[in-house]
C-alpha cells in the first residue's frame, strides 16, 4: 500500500507539472472543423493529396468575401497560454491570418485579429474588435481588461480559433490549409506555483518511503 501511495503521488505530480494540450488537425481531421462560408464553396474540406482546408475568395479586399475555417476548443486552454501554427500547401496564393474568439464573446462581435501570416505566438503583432484598433503583442494583450467581461484576456478561455484570407489587398486568393496545430503550455509561474502546491505531498512520499524502508 505504501508503494502504491508514492506512485500515485509520483503520477499526480508529474501530470501538474506537465500539463498542456495539443491539438493537431491534417488529412480526414481538416473534415471536421467549421467552414464559415459567406458565398457557396469559398471555404470547404477538399479531399486529395494532402487533403485541405481550403480558403478561396475572388476579391480580397475589404468589400469582398472572408472566408474562414475554425477549431471549436472544447477543453480549457487560455489566451496567454496559446501558440499555433499552420501549414499550406500546392495551390496556394495568399497567406491566412489568425481570428481567435473568447468565451465571454457570445455574439461574435470583438474578434482577436493576427496582422500578419505565419505561427502564432506571444510576439505577434494582433489587433481586438476590428481592424481599426492599434497593433500591440499577443503578449501585451495578456494584462490588458476584456471590456465585455471585465477581466485580463490571458487569464480568459478560447472559444474558437480561426485562420481567414481577405479583408486586404486585391484580386483572388486562394489558401490550402494542410494542417493546423494549436497548443496550450503553462507560464512558467504557473508551473511554479503548481510545484509549490505539491510540495508537501513530496515532502510526505519522502517520508513514507524513508518508513518503509526502515521496516
Amino acid at each position: 500500500m505504501k508503494h502504491v501511495t508514492i506512485a500515485t503521488l509520483a503520477i499526480i505530480m508529474a501530470a501538474s507539472l506537465t500539463a498542456s494540450a495539443q491539438l493537431n488537425y491534417s488529412g480526414s481531421a481538416l473534415s471536421g472543423l467549421d467552414y464559415s462560408s459567406y458565398y457557396s464553396g469559398d471555404a470547404q474540406y477538399v479531399a486529395g493529396t494532402p487533403d485541405v482546408a481550403q480558403l478561396y475568395t475572388a476579391d480580397l479586399s475589404v468589400d469582398g468575401d472572408s472566408p474562414a475555417v475554425f477549431v471549436q476548443i472544447s477543453a480549457p486552454m487560455t489566451l496567454d497560454s496559446l501558440t499555433a501554427s499552420y501549414s499550406t500547401s500546392a495551390g496556394t496564393t495568399v497567406a491566412p491570418y489568425w481570428l481567435i474568439y473568447m468565451t465571454d464573446d457570445t455574439g461574435f462581435t470583438t474578434p482577436i485579429v493576427s496582422t500578419g501570416s505565419g505561427p502564432l505566438n506571444g510576439s505577434s503583432l494582433i489587433h481586438t474588435g476590428d481592424l481599426t484598433h492599434g497593433s500591440i503583442t499577443l503578449s501585451a494583450l495578456d494584462t490588458t481588461i476584456d471590456p465585455n467581461s471585465g477581466l485580463e484576456y490571458g487569464d480568459e478561455d478560447i472559444a474558437w480559433v480561426g485562420l481567414e484570407i481577405g479583408d486586404g489587398g486585391s484580386g483572388s486568393g486562394t489558401a490550402n490549409i494542410d494542417s493546423i496545430t494549436l497548443s496550450s503550455v503553462p507560464e512558467p509561474t504557473t508551473i511554479i506555483s503548481g510545484a509549490l502546491m505539491l510540495l508537501p505531498f513530496g515532502v510526505g512520499a519522502f517520508r513514507v518511503l524513508r518508513k518503509s524502508l526502515r521496516a
